[in-house]
C-alpha cells in the first residue's frame, strides 16, 4: 500500500481538482435557522437513506413551524414531528428519535446543542453514539459541521469515490472498518494540517495552492462537501458520469448548483480515475470499469 505521505499528497490533489471545479459553489449546507450546531444534528439524522433535497425541505417546514430547537422537537407530538419530516425515509422512526435526543439535550445541557458538542474528542462521539439514530457516520457529521471537530466522515460517498480513483493502492476502501478508514485518511493528511501547500497536481490536471489553515475542521468539512457534489453529480453507485455532465438537482434554495453545473461537461477526476481507465479490476458497487468502460462508448 502506498505511504502514508504519498497518500496525503493524492488526497490534497484530489481536494484541489474538486475544488477547482465545485469550490465556488457556496452554498453546500444551507444554514436556515439560526441555531446552526442544532440544524447541523437534525438534517444529519433525517439525511440517513433520503435525498438531501427531501431533507432541506423538512427542515424548512419544521423552522416554519417554530419547531427548529431542543425544546420546541422535545415538547413536540410526535405524530405530528412525524407529518412535517414525511418523505424522508423511516420517518416515524426518525420523529421519535429526533424526540428523544432533544428530551436529553434539554434535560442534560440545557437545550444547548454546542455543550452537547464540547469536551474530549472521544467523549463527544460516545455521548452521541449513546443517542438514539446516531451511528458512526452520523455523529462524526455532527461533530464536523456542527461542532468544528477536525474528523473526516467516512461515508458511501467517500468510500465509492476513494475506491475508483485507485487512491491507496492495496487499500479495499469498500470493505475496510469505518475507523480503518478514518485513520488512514486523517493520518495521511496531518503533516498538511494547519499550513498552505502548492499542489503541482499533474495526475488530476491541477496546479493550485490548497488552503490547510486552522485545526483541519474547515478544510475536512469542504473535502466531505466537495467529495458529495462529484458523487451525485458524476461518480453516481450505478452508470456514473465520469465524461459527461453532471446530473442536475434541484434544491430549495435556487443558487444550489446554479453555477457549476451550467459549464460542467465531465468529472475533474476522470482522466486520472483508476475505475474509468480500466485500472480496476473489481468494484462491489455496480462501478466495475466493464461497466463504466461501456458507459464511455
Amino acid at each position: 500500500m502506498t505511504s502514508d505521505y504519498a497518500l496525503g499528497e493524492r488526497l490534497l490533489a484530489c481536494f484541489a481538482a474538486l475544488d477547482e471545479h465545485f469550490g465556488h459553489e457556496p452554498h453546500w449546507w444551507p444554514v436556515i435557522t439560526d441555531d446552526p450546531p442544532f440544524e447541523v444534528l437534525v438534517g444529519a439524522i433525517l439525511v440517513q437513506q433520503t435525498r438531501w433535497e427531501t431533507v432541506e425541505a423538512a427542515v424548512a417546514r419544521l423552522r416554519d413551524a417554530g419547531l427548529m430547537s431542543p425544546f420546541a422537537l422535545a415538547t413536540a407530538d410526535i405524530d405530528a414531528l412525524a407529518a412535517l419530516i414525511r418523505p424522508c425515509a423511516f420517518h416515524a422512526q426518525k420523529a421519535a428519535g429526533l424526540h428523544a435526543i432533544c428530551c436529553d439535550i434539554a434535560q442534560q445541557y440545557e437545550c444547548d446543542t454546542t455543550r452537547l458538542l464540547t469536551g474530549a474528542r472521544n467523549e463527544v462521539r460516545a455521548r452521541l453514539l449513546a443517542l438514539p439514530r446516531i451511528g458512526r457516520e452520523t455523529a462524526d457529521t455532527i461533530m464536523l459541521y456542527g461542532g468544528g471537530w477536525p474528523v473526516f466522515v467516512v461515508d458511501a460517498y467517500t468510500r465509492r469515490l476513494f475506491a475508483r480513483l485507485d487512491l491507496a493502492p492495496g487499500f479495499d476502501f469498500l470493505r475496510a472498518p469505518y475507523d480503518v478508514v478514518q485513520h488512514l485518511i486523517e493520518c495521511a493528511l496531518h503533516p498538511f494540517l494547519p499550513g498552505t501547500t502548492t499542489i503541482a497536481a499533474e495526475n488530476f490536471h491541477v496546479h493550485r495552492t490548497v488552503e490547510t489553515n486552522g485545526n483541519g475542521a474547515f478544510f475536512f468539512a469542504q473535502f466531505h462537501a466537495l467529495i458529495i457534489e462529484a458523487c451525485v453529480h458524476h461518480c453516481l453507485a450505478r452508470n456514473p458520469r465520469c465524461n459527461q455532465p453532471g446530473v442536475r438537482r434541484t434544491f430549495i434554495d435556487p443558487r444550489k448548483c446554479a453555477d457549476h453545473c451550467l459549464t460542467c461537461h465531465e468529472c475533474p477526476l476522470c482522466q486520472r480515475c483508476a475505475a474509468f481507465n480500466g485500472r480496476v479490476t473489481s468494484c462491489r458497487d455496480a462501478a466495475s470499469p466493464v461497466r463504466v468502460q461501456a458507459d464511455r462508448a
